[in-house]
């Protein structure tokens, strides 16, 4: 399935309202605190815009949620079902490449 624009527009004003609402926060105290107007917090929580990313940082920040939680309706693959799935992989495999696998993640930390 290809993710349109509309439904990222959607999903993220949905989650961001639903959050505003839930810390029982006005649009003026948000859009104040995060620096926006209020018509574009208006138009974000109803999927017209998203604005910059910026905007969209500090709008997590303020509201204490993680970019994660705005996306992860939109994904098909999540990011625990890899970690299940590295986290079996390795119970199978060899002490021998398991001390391999361990160099390769401590080469990766160091370098990126």
């Amino acid at each position: 399935m290809l993710i349109k624009n509309d439904d990222v527009l959607n999903v993220i004003g949905k989650k961001i309202k639903q959050i505003r609402l839930s810390k029982k926060f006005t649009q003026e105290y948000v859009a104040e605190n995060v620096d926006i107007s209020i018509d574009l917090l208006r138009n974000i929580e109803n999927g017209r815009n998203i604005g910059s990313v910026p905007t969209l940082l500090n709008l997590c920040n303020f509201l204490k949620i993680s970019p994660n939680f705005l996306f992860s309706e939109l994904l098909t693959f999540k990011e625990d079902t890899l970690d299940t799935y590295l986290t079996s992989s390795i119970k199978s495999i060899s002490k021998e490449d398991k001390e391999l696998l361990k160099n390769i993640i401590i080469h990766i930390d160091k370098n990126y």
